[in-house]
């Protein structure tokens, strides 16, 4: 047990009788043995009446750093003075910590002299939640402020490739692996001296994996959190690609597509969509665009009326002939709308496409007229031959072949047959016709 009467010797008067300073003098339980005036206000309203407190009792909850530790720390640099800023109350603190010895070298305690830096309060330091972090994937190393590890778990030692007696008391810069770790001190040096969370993703190329760093700054030092985000990473460049890919094949689509979000937004889109709005609408298309804004003429109708089917999973395909400008054009579009499933079943959105088959409908309309004429042509033909040869069939019929010579029999042998065979032909012709009737 510390002797009172020796510390209020070995503790110079300037010291104790300050009304600026903050002065006491501590064990390494951090046990007050030693107040001066202004340190005994921060236990406050309980005040002077109250002796032998512990110097934790002062301090906010938002310091989250281990007292003992810190003190331990301090007490094994007997000739080292430590400075850190603490919070008390509403009063941010800056302290000085450094071992008493008294007139024979022995050690008396702690000496914590301080002075206030602020009457506001400060913004707290952020603390890692340790039921986030995952011991058996996620790597995790302590720092002291001097940024030597005081802690790690065993990512972190498969991470660091060094044995556990190479790494604690080392310095975070002695041992880290990645050549471009000064972009990380940048990122640790920020944390600690604005005492907010840093968080940012890194490729080490030692190990070739994508990490997310979390930095948490203390008041003794800083936490260090690294989560493998290697898989993530990978998906992403694969969605990337697939993007790239998917992005591609709309390109060289001869279709206008736009692909539609369930609130009827615009979220993709080719091309082609991109050039057509510009000469329907005369503005550009962008994502996150209302779809009704850049909704054709003569298709706002249909497409409200069977809203809420291609929302239940109905897909829809027609031509229908759209009015382009004031001038009265009409182009024929063919237009489809296909809904789009998750994994699930479940409709997050559609695809809507038209496509210009104006040539197209006008070449079959021009073929359907044709083969109109055609037919009617034909069947006025096989008309007016029918009849006529009917007659001659008839004539051929009532000759009587024995008052012929022999030559002209030979001839009416010929003019028979040939007679039939193209009744036969006017016959096929009319049931062609009456097939495609």
């Amino acid at each position: 047990m510390l002797r009172i009467k020796e510390l209020e010797f070995l503790v110079p008067d300037y010291l104790k009788n300050s009304e600026l300073l903050f002065v006491c003098v501590l064990d390494i339980e951090g046990q007050v043995f030693f107040a001066g005036k202004q340190f005994l206000k921060l236990f406050e309203p309980n005040g002077a009446d109250i002796f032998e407190k512990n110097f934790r009792e002062t301090l906010h909850k938002g310091n989250k750093f281990d007292l003992n530790d810190f003190l331990l720390q301090v007490s094994e640099r007997p000739n080292h003075r430590t400075q850190i800023e603490l919070i008390h109350g509403n009063l941010l603190i800056k302290w000085e910590f450094s071992v008493l010895r008294n007139e024979e070298g022995d050690f008396s305690g702690i000496l914590a002299v301080g002075h206030k830096v602020s009457d506001t309060f400060p913004q707290l330091p952020v603390v890692p939640n340790l039921e986030n972090i995952d011991m058996q994937s996620d790597i995790f190393v302590q720092l002291n402020a001097a940024w030597e590890i005081t802690h790690l778990n065993s990512k972190a030692i498969e991470f660091f490739e060094r044995r556990p007696s190479e790494l604690m008391g080392k310095t975070i810069w002695q041992v880290y692996p990645d050549q471009t770790f000064y972009k990380h001190a940048l990122e640790f040096k920020k944390a600690k001296e604005s005492k907010t969370l840093r968080v940012f993703e890194e490729f080490n190329a030692s190990n070739g994996r994508h990490y997310k760093i979390y930095v948490y700054p203390k008041a003794l030092g800083i936490d260090l959190i690294f989560k493998d985000i290697t898989v993530v990473q990978k998906l992403s460049e694969d969605f990337k690609m697939v993007n790239l890919t998917l992005q591609a094949v709309l390109d060289f689509s001869d279709e206008n597509i736009f692909i539609i979000s369930k609130d009827l937004r615009i979220f993709g889109f080719n091309n082609k969509a991109q050039s057509l709005t510009k000469f329907v609408f005369g503005k550009s298309l962008k994502k996150g665009d209302k779809f009704l804004g850049f909704l054709m003429s003569d298709m706002d109708e249909f497409f409200l009326k069977h809203v809420e089917d291609i929302f239940k999973g109905i897909s829809f395909s027609f031509d229908q002939e759209i009015l382009l400008d004031k001038g009265g054009q009409k182009i024929w579009y063919n237009h489809k709308f296909f809904p789009l499933k998750d994994l699930e079943g479940q409709v997050r959105g559609f695809l809507y496409s038209c496509k210009d088959i104006h040539e197209e409908k006008i070449g079959q309309e021009k073929l359907i007229k044709q083969n109109k004429l055609m037919r009617e042509v034909l069947y006025n033909q096989s008309s007016t031959l029918r009849s006529p040869l009917s007659s001659i069939l008839g004539l051929l019929e009532l000759i009587d072949k024995d008052q012929l010579d022999k030559e002209n029999r030979k001839y009416f042998s010929y003019l028979k047959p040939l007679a039939q065979e193209l009744d036969q032909v006017i016959r096929n012709n009319s049931k062609q016709i009456s097939d495609l009737d």
